[in-house]
């Protein structure tokens, strides 16, 4: 494909000089003859340049759009691979505002390797014919119009070099004052509530003197960047003329010929212009690059791993440790324990003192810094972290949705949504997480959209939604963490029930909570206040109804 761009863009080229012969040879042949024919035949000749000149651009312009489509593609996916496979501990350390700036980035790479772009690269090899072209009518002309052309390149690669720092900064202020919007919108609870329209108010006139500063002395930049631009475009046009005319006047270049050869340099310097402003494109992406390579070179997930016929939902921790980045401490170090198949764990502490961490811990969302989680005797590192996922029903304590409708968020991990067999569960868990009802008196139900990551409809709903997804999984692992929290009478029942159901069917239960009617109904306790180790303690094996 590399040829036919190539090729395509020398004839494209090729057709444009036809305009200046165009324009001399009528100056030349036609007025000072005077003979109809010539005219009509050398019109009918420019027209059929132009025209060809068109459908080669266009043929060009596809050509060299096709050529960014895959990498394009393959960079999407990757950063995709990235945002949806990436570590949590990776994920926790990126700064605020981080993730809209790689999108942002995409953009720029994108742009910067369209079709316009590309094609005014390939163009600019062929400034060289305008120039000799140029040249072929007088010489000292083409001098003219290199030394315009140079002088263009050098004003244009100086601005780059010293706005630099002007777009780090303006980059900067942006990024930090689309944070501050964004939890303008997420906390405007808060700032209602608690009266912080003030503080608002004045942290974003704050940002906006700071962003309205760098603006002018960015756009002061650009302009005086243009008006050098402009000048030289001026000072070539000056040129040319005042050179040409005295040309003409000694006899040494027809006025046609000084005509054409301002039309030729003028285009010679606005292909050098695209080229220039190609470039600067080219520079911005690269910089998009930089930052999509650092975000890319984040500690991912693996795709693949171990994966047992069966799981009994056993689960061993071993002189377990866990530290979050930059913290004093250890959250809990020397953990060990067995939990048998079919047991209830309940996870007991204060707030702050690491039960979601734990759970975290479990469902491999964490990793421990020293230690290992074994299930049925093999380290969870070990497992397609897939395959690991579907052997848990995991209720988080803040759950979390996509802007999808309830129905995909409580089906998101199924392979087959659509099949009966997923429909008849779905119906089971919506209607025990107490779901149904809310669902009946809403106009679209399970077709719900949930709009802002679910951040619009009450928690005590977005809990049983979440209660819902977790029931979906058909595994042996329960990991359900404050599952109480926020529900009223009714989702607390319906939380009882549920645990009373899974433990009959010898599910193993991890459940973190301090409510007292799901600790009394544990067989083991594992208290997280005890610091640095959390005690883990057996009691008698309850029954299971005596969740109530």
């Amino acid at each position: 494909m590399t040829w036919e761009i190539l090729f395509a863009s020398f004839l494209a080229n090729l057709m444009s000089v036809a305009s200046s012969i165009y324009v001399i040879l009528v100056l030349n042949r036609y007025v000072g003859y005077g003979f109809d024919g010539t005219l009509y035949s050398l019109t009918t000749g420019v027209l059929i340049a132009s025209f060809l000149g068109m459908a080669f651009s266009t043929v060009r312009g596809r050509l060299a759009g096709a050529v960014s489509v895959l990498p394009d593609h393959e960079l999407n996916e990757k950063t995709l691979m990235v945002f949806t496979r990436a570590k949590l501990t990776a994920l926790y350390r990126m700064p605020p505002g981080r993730h809209q700036e790689m999108l942002s980035a995409l953009k720029a790479v994108e742009y910067a390797y369209d079709s316009h772009n590309i094609s005014s690269v390939l163009d600019a090899p062929f400034l060289l014919l305008f120039v000799l072209a140029v040249g072929f009518i007088h010489p000292l002309l083409a001098v003219i119009t290199v030394l315009a052309v140079a002088a263009t390149i050098l004003f244009t690669l100086y601005g780059m070099r010293s706005n630099a720092p002007l777009d780090l900064r303006q980059r900067d202020q942006a990024m930090a004052h689309r944070n501050l919007t964004l939890s303008a919108v997420s906390g405007a609870e808060a700032v209602r509530a608690f009266l912080g329209a003030d503080f608002l108010r004045k942290a974003w006139r704050r940002q906006m003197q700071g962003i309205q500063e760098v603006q002018g002395l960015v756009e002061a930049a650009r302009e005086r960047g243009k008006s050098r631009q402009e000048t030289v475009s001026v000072l070539l046009r000056i040129s040319i003329y005042f050179v040409g005319a005295m040309l003409a006047v000694v006899g040494d270049m027809s006025v046609g010929g000084l005509i054409g050869a301002s039309i030729l340099s003028a285009k010679a310097m606005q292909m050098g212009s695209s080229f220039l402003q190609s470039v600067l494109a080219g520079r911005r992406a690269e910089e998009a690059l930089v930052q999509l390579e650092e975000f890319h070179a984040m500690a991912l997930e693996p795709v693949s791993g171990s994966a047992l016929r069966e799981y009994s939902g056993r689960l061993e921790l071993r002189d377990v440790g866990f530290a979050y980045s930059g913290s004093t401490g250890p959250v809990f170090e020397s953990l060990s324990f067995t939990l048998p198949p079919g047991s209830v764990l309940a996870v007991t502490g204060f707030n702050g003192s690491g039960k979601s961490t734990f759970c975290k811990l479990v469902v491999g969302l964490l990793e421990p810094g020293r230690g290992n989680v074994l299930a049925d005797g093999i380290e969870l590192r070990q497992f397609a972290p897939d395959w690991w996922r579907r052997q848990l029903l995991y209720l988080p304590q803040e759950p979390t949705f996509l802007n999808a409708t309830i129905r995909e968020n409580i089906t998101l991990g199924e392979l087959e949504p659509e099949s009966p067999l997923a429909q008849e569960r779905l119906n089971q868990a919506v209607r025990a997480a107490a779901l149904r009802r809310f669902l009946d008196v809403s106009h679209q139900g399970l077709d719900m959209e949930m709009a802002e990551g679910g951040r619009t409809l009450p928690v005590g709903i977005r809990r049983r939604v979440a209660l819902a997804r977790a029931l979906m999984n058909p595994g042996r692992l329960v990991v359900f963490d404050d599952p109480t929290e926020g529900l009223d009478s009714e989702g607390c029942l319906a939380v009882y029930n549920v645990l009373n159901v899974l433990s009959k069917a010898g599910l193993s239960i991890i459940v973190a909570s301090v409510d007292p009617h799901i600790i009394k109904g544990a067989g083991f306790v594992l208290d997280m206040n005890e610091k640095p180790t959390p005690s883990f303690s057996a009691r008698r094996e309850p029954k299971s109804e005596e969740v109530t």
